[in-house]
């Protein structure tokens, strides 16, 4: 028990973590139904979407950069994947068509950040309006519908697997295990920390920082033209300003679970967190039947809370006082030691 406490106090996404039960027990205090598990269930299934973004978004912010086009791509994959079905073209052809250009949008915001040296939030936001102008173009403003299109959009979104687990939690699940991977495990991983930590110094050890920035702001895209799929097959409808807010709910959730803005530092464990917080936050009050005028004003309070405190953690980390904390537990934990004993003497374990 001292040692699963210990880890988990040591660990950096430990006041996030913290902050999400504290949250969770203040919303199953004041309502009745928010640990039932068909809405928990719901929150998981909300939180698909963004989590999907966050993922990507997550290894962008890590090696330095960000995106705030993915909102708009989001609506753009969704958009043109209704547009070509309407015209003919066979679904999975149009959703394999609308993910490769959502490819194509993270590859050109790449080549203009890297190669053009326009700060990357200000060569995003100039993407952002334009793709968002195209989107409204291409629905003609007005929402489009996919109805019920069978098998595919059964494993895109519409499905459940054993018939309880919505389809896209297992898509989230999916994409949290191989984000993990990819970058705790694989020397993929550590090119993407070594950018976002000290550019000069990766370059000079060899790593190719514009390659990792540009595959990043594909994978960012890509997830983000993924996600708005699996929304259109879970709602059967986009509407084209779908999407909106999402840039800033994934950078807020990815920096809620202790990622550096200024890049070098994060996890994906955190950034999952963070974008699960928002949607619990997002849920319990609506269950608590909160003004809707202030549920936004509710939501920022809480992340501006969330990131002060993981803030505070870290320094306290790097300061040594968990440290020190965690010899204090040791040793109010086990008086016995004190007095002379032994684990041995009073039948620990040790």
């Amino acid at each position: 028990m001292r040692d699963l406490l210990r880890r988990i106090l040591v660990m950096r996404e430990a006041g996030v973590l913290a902050a999400l039960i504290l949250i969770m027990l203040f919303f199953g205090f004041f309502t009745t139904t928010f640990f039932t598990t068909t809405n928990l269930t719901n929150v998981l299934r909300q939180s698909a979407v963004l989590g999907i973004m966050t993922m990507a978004v997550t290894f962008l912010i890590i090696s330095g950069e960000f995106d705030l086009s993915i909102g708009s791509t989001f609506a753009l994959s969704a958009v043109m994947a209704t547009v070509m079905m309407e015209n003919g073209v066979p679904m999975i052809l149009s959703f394999l068509l609308a993910l490769v250009l959502s490819a194509v949008v993270g590859f050109l915001n790449g080549v203009i950040v890297t190669k053009l040296k326009i700060p990357s939030f200000i060569a995003t936001l100039g993407t952002m309006m334009i793709i968002r102008s195209a989107v409204l173009m291409a629905s003609e403003r007005r929402p489009r519908v996919l109805g019920d299109r069978g098998l595919v959009a059964c494993v895109f979104g519409s499905g459940e697997l054993f018939g309880a687990i919505p389809v896209p939690i297992v898509w989230l699940v999916g994409v949290v295990v191989i984000s993990w991977i990819f970058l705790a495990k694989t020397p993929f991983g550590y090119k993407v920390y070594a950018t976002g930590g000290n550019i000069q110094a990766a370059r000079l050890s060899g790593i190719s920082t514009d390659r990792v920035k540009i595959t990043n702001f594909v994978l960012t895209s890509f997830a983000a033209g993924l996600a708005g799929l699996i929304s259109l097959c879970f709602l059967r409808m986009v509407a084209p300003v779908q999407g909106e807010g999402y840039e800033l709910e994934a950078i807020a959730a990815t920096v809620i679970g202790g990622t550096a803005l200024g890049g070098g530092v994060g996890s994906i464990f955190g950034a999952f967190i963070g974008s699960f917080m928002l949607a619990i936050i997002k849920n319990g009050l609506v269950l608590m039947g909160t003004n809707p005028y202030l549920q936004k004003g509710v939501l920022g309070l809480v992340i501006l809370v969330a990131v002060v405190v993981n803030l505070r953690l870290r320094a306290a980390r790097s300061g040594g006082k968990t440290f020190a904390f965690l010899q204090r537990f040791k040793r109010t934990a086990r008086p016995e030691e004190s007095s002379g004993q032994t684990p041995r003497d009073s039948g620990g374990a040790g």
